[in-house]
Protein backbone atom coordinates (compact mmCIF):
# COMPACT_ATOMS: atom_id res chain seq x y z
CA UNK A 1 0.00 0.00 0.00
CA UNK A 2 1.18 3.53 -0.73
CA UNK A 3 1.34 6.32 1.80
CA UNK A 4 -1.05 9.24 1.42
CA UNK A 5 -1.95 12.48 3.18
CA UNK A 6 -5.70 12.20 2.67
CA UNK A 7 -7.66 13.85 5.49
CA UNK A 8 -9.39 11.43 7.88
CA UNK A 9 -13.21 11.23 7.94
CA UNK A 10 -14.94 12.60 11.03
CA UNK A 11 -17.35 9.69 11.61
CA UNK A 12 -16.32 7.46 14.51
CA UNK A 13 -15.67 3.88 13.52
CA UNK A 14 -17.92 1.55 15.47
CA UNK A 15 -18.96 4.56 17.52
CA UNK A 16 -15.65 4.61 19.42
CA UNK A 17 -12.59 4.85 17.17
CA UNK A 18 -11.45 8.22 15.81
CA UNK A 19 -9.33 8.03 12.66
CA UNK A 20 -6.12 10.08 12.77
CA UNK A 21 -4.19 9.38 9.57
CA UNK A 22 -4.08 7.07 6.59
CA UNK A 23 -1.34 4.45 6.79
CA UNK A 24 -1.72 3.15 3.27
CA UNK A 25 -4.01 2.65 0.31
CA UNK A 26 -3.93 0.07 -2.44
CA UNK A 27 -5.98 -2.46 -4.31
CA UNK A 28 -9.53 -2.43 -3.01
CA UNK A 29 -8.91 -0.98 0.45
CA UNK A 30 -7.23 1.48 2.75
CA UNK A 31 -5.76 1.27 6.25
CA UNK A 32 -5.94 4.04 8.84
CA UNK A 33 -4.49 4.65 12.26
CA UNK A 34 -7.22 5.13 14.85
CA UNK A 35 -7.54 5.96 18.53
CA UNK A 36 -10.13 4.63 20.98
CA UNK A 37 -11.94 7.78 22.11
CA UNK A 38 -12.12 6.84 25.79
CA UNK A 39 -9.16 4.48 26.30
CA UNK A 40 -6.68 6.26 24.03
CA UNK A 41 -5.38 2.98 22.62
CA UNK A 42 -4.08 2.95 19.06
CA UNK A 43 -5.54 0.60 16.46
CA UNK A 44 -5.40 0.04 12.71
CA UNK A 45 -8.70 0.24 10.81
CA UNK A 46 -9.06 -1.35 7.39
CA UNK A 47 -11.84 -0.38 4.94
CA UNK A 48 -13.14 -1.55 1.60
CA UNK A 49 -13.09 1.51 -0.64
CA UNK A 50 -16.50 2.94 -1.65
CA UNK A 51 -16.21 1.87 -5.30
CA UNK A 52 -15.74 -1.77 -4.25
CA UNK A 53 -18.47 -1.94 -1.61
CA UNK A 54 -20.76 -3.86 -3.98
CA UNK A 55 -18.00 -6.25 -5.10
CA UNK A 56 -18.73 -9.77 -3.88
CA UNK A 57 -15.04 -10.66 -4.20
CA UNK A 58 -13.98 -7.70 -2.04
CA UNK A 59 -16.57 -8.47 0.61
CA UNK A 60 -15.67 -12.16 0.62
CA UNK A 61 -11.97 -11.37 1.09
CA UNK A 62 -12.79 -8.89 3.84
CA UNK A 63 -14.99 -11.38 5.67
CA UNK A 64 -12.32 -14.06 5.31
CA UNK A 65 -9.67 -11.79 6.78
CA UNK A 66 -11.75 -10.86 9.82
CA UNK A 67 -13.00 -14.40 10.38
CA UNK A 68 -9.57 -16.04 10.11
CA UNK A 69 -7.62 -13.58 12.25
CA UNK A 70 -10.32 -13.48 14.93
CA UNK A 71 -10.28 -17.27 15.12
CA UNK A 72 -6.55 -17.53 15.80
CA UNK A 73 -5.11 -16.84 19.23
CA UNK A 74 -1.40 -16.36 18.53
CA UNK A 75 1.03 -13.54 19.14
CA UNK A 76 2.28 -14.24 15.62
CA UNK A 77 -1.08 -13.42 13.97
CA UNK A 78 -2.42 -9.86 13.83
CA UNK A 79 -5.30 -9.48 16.33
CA UNK A 80 -8.77 -8.39 15.23
CA UNK A 81 -10.70 -6.33 17.80
CA UNK A 82 -13.91 -5.47 15.97
CA UNK A 83 -15.64 -5.32 12.59
CA UNK A 84 -18.78 -3.77 11.18
CA UNK A 85 -20.18 -1.42 8.52
CA UNK A 86 -19.95 2.38 8.31
CA UNK A 87 -22.98 4.58 7.61
CA UNK A 88 -21.97 4.80 3.93
CA UNK A 89 -21.97 1.01 3.62
CA UNK A 90 -18.22 0.44 3.78
CA UNK A 91 -17.23 -2.62 5.83
CA UNK A 92 -14.38 -2.15 8.31
CA UNK A 93 -12.06 -4.26 10.45
CA UNK A 94 -10.41 -2.90 13.60
CA UNK A 95 -7.04 -4.55 14.22
CA UNK A 96 -4.10 -4.14 16.55
CA UNK A 97 -1.74 -1.34 15.53
CA UNK A 98 1.61 -2.74 14.43
CA UNK A 99 4.77 -0.69 14.91
CA UNK A 100 7.53 -1.86 12.60
CA UNK A 101 7.70 -2.80 8.94
CA UNK A 102 6.69 -5.62 6.61
CA UNK A 103 9.40 -8.04 5.58
CA UNK A 104 9.22 -6.94 1.95
CA UNK A 105 10.17 -3.38 2.97
CA UNK A 106 13.09 -4.72 5.02
CA UNK A 107 14.35 -6.83 2.11
CA UNK A 108 13.93 -3.96 -0.39
CA UNK A 109 16.07 -1.79 1.85
CA UNK A 110 18.87 -4.22 2.79
CA UNK A 111 18.79 -6.77 -0.03
CA UNK A 112 19.04 -9.86 2.14
CA UNK A 113 19.25 -10.70 5.83
CA UNK A 114 21.32 -13.14 7.84
CA UNK A 115 20.51 -16.81 7.96
CA UNK A 116 19.99 -16.53 11.73
CA UNK A 117 17.45 -13.72 11.36
CA UNK A 118 15.69 -15.73 8.69
CA UNK A 119 15.57 -18.83 10.88
CA UNK A 120 13.87 -16.86 13.65
CA UNK A 121 11.28 -15.45 11.23
CA UNK A 122 10.65 -18.91 9.77
CA UNK A 123 10.06 -20.40 13.20
CA UNK A 124 7.71 -17.62 14.27
CA UNK A 125 5.69 -17.64 11.04
CA UNK A 126 5.52 -21.43 11.32
CA UNK A 127 3.91 -21.05 14.75
CA UNK A 128 1.23 -18.83 13.19
CA UNK A 129 0.70 -21.32 10.38
CA UNK A 130 0.52 -24.20 12.82
CA UNK A 131 -2.34 -22.42 14.65
CA UNK A 132 -4.08 -21.64 11.37
CA UNK A 133 -3.72 -25.14 9.97
CA UNK A 134 -4.98 -26.72 13.18
CA UNK A 135 -8.05 -24.46 12.84
CA UNK A 136 -8.62 -25.60 9.26
CA UNK A 137 -7.33 -22.41 7.63
CA UNK A 138 -4.91 -22.29 4.68
CA UNK A 139 -3.52 -18.78 4.17
CA UNK A 140 -2.78 -19.15 0.41
CA UNK A 141 -1.06 -15.75 0.06
CA UNK A 142 1.99 -15.94 2.29
CA UNK A 143 4.67 -13.53 1.08
CA UNK A 144 7.08 -10.97 2.62
CA UNK A 145 4.42 -8.25 2.37
CA UNK A 146 2.19 -10.31 4.68
CA UNK A 147 4.88 -10.94 7.31
CA UNK A 148 5.07 -7.89 9.57
CA UNK A 149 8.13 -7.39 11.79
CA UNK A 150 6.96 -5.74 14.98
CA UNK A 151 9.38 -3.89 17.22
CA UNK A 152 9.22 -4.47 20.96
CA UNK A 153 10.73 -1.35 22.49
CA UNK A 154 10.78 -2.86 26.00
CA UNK A 155 13.32 -5.57 25.25
CA UNK A 156 14.64 -4.39 21.89
CA UNK A 157 13.52 -7.48 19.98
CA UNK A 158 11.27 -8.11 17.00
CA UNK A 159 8.54 -10.64 16.44
CA UNK A 160 6.97 -11.68 13.15
CA UNK A 161 3.21 -11.50 12.69
CA UNK A 162 1.24 -12.94 9.78
CA UNK A 163 -1.36 -10.59 8.29
CA UNK A 164 -4.00 -10.58 5.53
CA UNK A 165 -5.99 -13.79 5.43
CA UNK A 166 -8.11 -12.29 2.64
CA UNK A 167 -7.92 -15.31 0.32
CA UNK A 168 -7.63 -17.93 3.03
CA UNK A 169 -9.30 -21.28 2.42
CA UNK A 170 -11.44 -22.70 5.20
CA UNK A 171 -12.22 -26.36 5.64
CA UNK A 172 -15.14 -27.76 7.62
CA UNK A 173 -14.90 -30.48 10.24
CA UNK A 174 -14.92 -33.19 7.60
CA UNK A 175 -12.13 -31.55 5.61
CA UNK A 176 -14.35 -30.22 2.83
CA UNK A 177 -13.73 -26.88 1.15
CA UNK A 178 -15.48 -23.74 2.20
CA UNK A 179 -18.17 -22.51 -0.16
CA UNK A 180 -15.98 -19.53 -1.09
CA UNK A 181 -13.29 -21.70 -2.69
CA UNK A 182 -13.51 -21.84 -6.46
CA UNK A 183 -12.42 -24.96 -8.35
CA UNK A 184 -9.53 -24.28 -10.70
CA UNK A 185 -8.96 -20.72 -9.52
CA UNK A 186 -5.40 -19.38 -9.25
CA UNK A 187 -5.13 -17.25 -6.12
CA UNK A 188 -2.13 -15.72 -4.42
CA UNK A 189 1.03 -13.88 -5.42
CA UNK A 190 2.71 -15.74 -8.33
CA UNK A 191 6.31 -15.71 -7.07
CA UNK A 192 5.32 -17.43 -3.82
CA UNK A 193 2.77 -19.88 -5.24
CA UNK A 194 3.22 -23.59 -4.78
CA UNK A 195 3.13 -25.81 -7.89
CA UNK A 196 -0.37 -26.96 -7.00
CA UNK A 197 -1.52 -23.35 -6.69
CA UNK A 198 0.14 -22.52 -10.01
CA UNK A 199 -1.87 -25.30 -11.64
CA UNK A 200 -5.10 -24.00 -10.10
CA UNK A 201 -5.80 -27.30 -8.38
CA UNK A 202 -8.63 -27.61 -5.90
CA UNK A 203 -6.49 -29.91 -3.75
CA UNK A 204 -4.38 -27.04 -2.35
CA UNK A 205 -3.83 -27.73 1.35
CA UNK A 206 -1.66 -26.63 4.27
CA UNK A 207 1.53 -27.80 2.55
CA UNK A 208 1.09 -25.02 0.00
CA UNK A 209 1.68 -22.46 2.78
CA UNK A 210 4.86 -24.32 3.71
CA UNK A 211 6.15 -23.96 0.15
CA UNK A 212 5.48 -20.21 0.30
CA UNK A 213 7.35 -19.93 3.59
CA UNK A 214 10.33 -21.70 2.03
CA UNK A 215 10.34 -19.24 -0.89
CA UNK A 216 10.33 -16.39 1.65
CA UNK A 217 13.31 -17.95 3.43
CA UNK A 218 15.20 -18.42 0.15
CA UNK A 219 14.54 -14.81 -0.89
CA UNK A 220 15.60 -13.50 2.52
CA UNK A 221 18.89 -15.41 2.68
CA UNK A 222 19.93 -15.47 -0.98
CA UNK A 223 18.66 -12.03 -1.95
CA UNK A 224 16.74 -13.22 -5.00
CA UNK A 225 13.78 -15.43 -5.80
CA UNK A 226 14.24 -19.12 -6.63
CA UNK A 227 11.91 -19.02 -9.63
CA UNK A 228 11.41 -16.12 -12.05
CA UNK A 229 9.86 -15.60 -15.47
CA UNK A 230 9.39 -12.81 -18.00
CA UNK A 231 5.62 -13.28 -17.83
CA UNK A 232 3.26 -14.86 -15.32
CA UNK A 233 2.71 -17.92 -17.49
CA UNK A 234 6.44 -18.51 -17.80
CA UNK A 235 6.91 -18.04 -14.06
CA UNK A 236 4.22 -20.61 -13.25
CA UNK A 237 5.89 -23.12 -15.58
CA UNK A 238 9.24 -22.52 -13.84
CA UNK A 239 7.64 -23.15 -10.45
CA UNK A 240 6.13 -26.41 -11.65
CA UNK A 241 9.05 -27.94 -13.57
CA UNK A 242 12.38 -26.15 -12.97
CA UNK A 243 14.89 -27.69 -10.54
CA UNK A 244 15.20 -25.91 -7.21
CA UNK A 245 18.34 -23.72 -7.12
CA UNK A 246 20.96 -24.57 -4.51
CA UNK A 247 21.35 -21.58 -2.14
CA UNK A 248 25.09 -22.10 -1.47
CA UNK A 249 25.77 -21.90 -5.21
CA UNK A 250 24.31 -18.40 -5.15
CA UNK A 251 25.83 -17.28 -1.84
CA UNK A 252 29.11 -19.07 -1.09
CA UNK A 253 29.47 -19.99 2.56
CA UNK A 254 25.87 -20.94 3.22
CA UNK A 255 25.76 -24.21 5.18
CA UNK A 256 24.78 -27.54 3.61
CA UNK A 257 22.00 -27.75 6.21
CA UNK A 258 20.23 -24.78 4.60
CA UNK A 259 20.64 -26.30 1.12
CA UNK A 260 19.07 -29.52 2.39
CA UNK A 261 16.22 -27.71 4.14
CA UNK A 262 15.37 -25.69 1.01
CA UNK A 263 15.56 -28.78 -1.21
CA UNK A 264 12.99 -30.57 0.92
CA UNK A 265 10.78 -27.54 1.61
CA UNK A 266 10.50 -26.81 -2.13
CA UNK A 267 9.62 -30.33 -3.19
CA UNK A 268 7.43 -30.15 -6.30
CA UNK A 269 4.97 -32.68 -4.88
CA UNK A 270 3.33 -31.89 -1.51
CA UNK A 271 4.21 -35.35 -0.20
CA UNK A 272 7.92 -34.67 -0.72
CA UNK A 273 7.91 -31.60 1.55
CA UNK A 274 7.71 -31.15 5.27
CA UNK A 275 4.21 -32.23 6.23
CA UNK A 276 3.48 -29.64 8.93
CA UNK A 277 4.59 -26.19 9.96
CA UNK A 278 5.90 -27.61 13.23
CA UNK A 279 8.02 -30.19 11.42
CA UNK A 280 9.36 -27.53 9.08
CA UNK A 281 10.32 -25.17 11.92
CA UNK A 282 11.81 -27.84 14.15
CA UNK A 283 13.83 -29.63 11.47
CA UNK A 284 17.43 -30.37 12.38
CA UNK A 285 18.58 -28.21 9.46
CA UNK A 286 16.83 -25.12 10.87
CA UNK A 287 18.31 -25.63 14.32
CA UNK A 288 21.79 -25.95 12.80
CA UNK A 289 21.63 -22.64 10.98
CA UNK A 290 21.25 -20.77 14.27
CA UNK A 291 24.84 -21.68 15.05
CA UNK A 292 26.16 -20.84 11.59
CA UNK A 293 27.92 -17.56 10.84
CA UNK A 294 28.59 -16.18 7.39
Amino acid sequence: MSDTTEAPPTELVGGKYRLTRMLGKGGMGSVWEGVHTSLGTHVAVKFIETEYVDSQEARSRFENEARAAAKLASKHVVKVHDHGVMSDGRPFIVMEYLSGEPLDARLSRVGRISIQETAVIVQQVARALNKAHEAGIVHRDLKPENVFLVRDDEDGTEIAKVVDFGIAKFTDASGGLSSSTRTGSVLGTPYYMSPEQARGLRSVDTRSDLWSLAVIAYRAVVGELPFVGEAVGDLLVQICVSPTPVPSQKVPGLPPAFDAWIARALGKEPGARFQSAAEMAEAREVIEVFQHEI
